[in-house]
């Protein structure tokens, strides 16, 4: 996979698009705001309070970013005059897809992108040949008019791109009858950690709908960056490749998270953790792994970006050859599976783009104690690229046995 246009956006810049949405940080730190200066790094990172405002404190929500824009620049290369121009806008594609890839000390990054098109539909060879060149997108052709292979098809993709993480990202049902295409990213995580979390106890959780459960908690106790700021407190896990790491905040206060705070008190909370020198942390969190599913049309309307998905004014005229019925977006598909245990991360998320006709050792000091057994932000980024890989407020953590491999 390849381009699309900077990862790193304006932080001001989706401020100013959730400002113009309608969709005020909530549950979050006020204070003055980060300077424009400070680079967002993606478009789809706008999406996570307009999704986190819609979930109930007791649903977790977990969204790929970088999976989010890598698909929508599937669909830019495509897309023509001012849809073009509003996909750019709010969703722009990353500058080096094929840069999010990895495979160095114990930590990889794999993507995929699949051009899964109808056999009776005829597409542009400059299109397929710039998804091939940048985001070295696989054109399949497939019989949408049989829902079950073509689903099967699909979801096969999915399985093997994710490692076997998510099985299943579309229904028979959700083949529509005027579909022609299906455009499709997977991003697939696999990190260990740098410190094993040997200790394991169980100790209560409190989840988001108000019950107390004993629950599986992974632990060490090492020096890593810690900060508190605002009633909050944050640490940093970092992976074996240090261009990896995870950051986790908790209120300091044990209760409820009605909602994440905003993105750009999330911001703040990472640019500390960069300028923090380790300290000594007894580290306990929870061993666990979610699941989430969603439709984007909706958030992502919330957002302006309207065209694609007008029947009347979308103009993907890149992608189709000329002399046949236009074609529009009817739905945006985004499916994520997270898992963090003792050894590390396991993380994948797949989104797609459906395109139909119109029509206990000695301590030299104390350790400070993080114990995240309350409901929780995880910030899973690639700190090279100064990008967001996963984001999510977990409050409903789900119990996790990760499969033990014999020698």
């Amino acid at each position: 996979m390849k381009p699309v246009t900077n990862i790193r956006s304006g932080l001001a810049a989706v401020l100013a698009i959730l400002a113009a949405a309608g969709c005020a940080p909530v549950d979050g730190p006020k204070s003055a705001s980060v300077s424009s200066s400070e680079q967002q790094r993606s478009g789809a990172l706008a999406l996570f309070p307009v999704l986190d405002a819609e979930a109930k404190p007791e649903e977790n929500v977990v969204i790929s970013p970088a999976s989010i824009d890598l698909a929508f620049g599937l669909l830019h290369a495509g897309a023509r005059g001012d849809t073009r121009q509003q996909i750019e806008d709010i969703l722009p594609p990353p500058a080096d897809p094929l840069g999010f890839e990895s495979d160095e000390r114990e930590v990889r990054v794999n993507i995929s992108n699949a051009l899964f098109l109808d056999r009776d539909f005829r597409f542009r060879d400059s299109y397929l040949r710039e998804t091939k060149r940048t985001y070295e997108a696989e054109a399949e052709t497939v019989d949408f008019t049989d829902r079950q292979a073509s689903a099967d098809r699909i979801n096969a993709w999915a399985n093997e791109a994710t490692e076997g993480l998510i099985p299943e990202v579309i229904a028979p049902s959700g083949i529509e009858d005027t579909m022609v295409a299906l455009l499709a990213n997977a991003l697939y995580f696999e990190g260990l950690w740098r410190t094993k979390l040997m200790s394991q106890q169980e100790l209560p959780f409190l989840f988001g709908n108000g019950e107390e459960k004993p629950f599986t908690f992974v632990g060490e106790t090492f020096d890593t960056p810690y900060t508190k700021s605002a009633g909050w407190e944050a640490i940093r896990l970092p992976y074996r490749n240090p261009r990896y790491a995870m950051d986790i905040m908790i209120p300091e206060d044990r209760e409820i998270m009605s909602a994440a705070p905003s993105l750009e008190f999330i911001e703040r909370m990472k640019l500390r953790l960069d300028d923090e020198d380790p300290e000594l942390v007894r580290v306990q969190i929870p061993q666990f792994e979610t699941d989430y599913s969603q439709s984007l049309v909706a958030s992502l309307q919330k957002l302006g970006l309207t065209l694609p998905f007008n029947e009347v004014e979308a103009d993907l005229s890149g992608i189709a050859e000329p002399g046949q019925r236009p074609i529009s977006v009817s739905e945006v598909k985004h499916v994520t599976k997270l898992q963090v245990y003792d050894e590390g991360t396991k993380a994948a998320a797949v989104t797609t783009i459906s395109i139909v006709l119109s029509g206990g050792r000695l301590l030299p000091k104390e350790p400070i104690l993080f114990r995240a057994d309350r409901p929780f932000i995880v910030v899973l980024r690639d700190l090279e690229r100064d990008a967001v890989l996963f984001i999510g407020r977990i409050a409903d953590p789900q119990p996790f046995e990760p499969e033990v491999i014999e020698p």
